[in-house]
């Protein structure tokens, strides 16, 4: 039974994933996202889930492999930042769980960032959320920046500030 229900959940998500590639969402115009929502678990459904959300809504603006814009530390005319890489070659991986998850649920503006991130929380649940922070953490595997584990180091920072709970 549960199988079944993994393997409905996978068949949803490959629909609206060739959906939403096919009407593609202009950056800073978050469409909105019709996603199995899914607890965060131990298991890398959470992370594959969270890879589709990722393709889906952040893809256009942060790259397709969490890339970023090329030139994401000038500001632009606007006076706002370009989107930074989530992959580990920006700064993303400072943040704990708690401020990535407002980053995302808010928008840029919305936490006071100078950058044009815009709000997901109409689009997207907590679950969903989640999965796509999960999944751009796990970008961050084996990385180390002067001698520091990316990973562990965003995992001791969120112990103080995890993500916010369920409501």
């Amino acid at each position: 039974m549960k199988r079944r229900l993994q393997n409905r959940l996978a068949l949803l998500s490959l629909i609206a994933l060739v959906t939403m590639a096919l009407l593609p969402a202009a950056c800073g115009e978050p469409e909105s996202v019709a996603m199995p929502s899914e607890e965060r678990s131990d298991d890398d459904s959470v992370a594959r889930t969270g890879e589709q959300i990722f393709a889906m809504t952040c893809a256009s603006c942060h790259g397709s492999e969490g890339e970023g814009a090329d030139n994401w530390t000038e500001r632009g005319a606007d006076g706002r930042l370009p989107p930074p890489p989530l992959n580990g070659d920006g700064h993303t991986w400072h943040h704990s769980d708690g401020v990535l998850y407002g980053i995302v649920s808010d928008g840029g503006l919305g936490l006071g960032f100078g950058s044009n991130m815009p709000a997901f929380k109409d689009q997207l649940t907590r679950e969903q959320i989640i999965a796509v922070l999960e999944y751009v953490k796990s970008l961050w595997e084996g990385k180390q920046r002067d001698g520091i584990a990316l990973l562990q180091y965003q995992q001791d920072s969120s112990a103080a500030d995890p993500y916010p709970a369920d409501e």
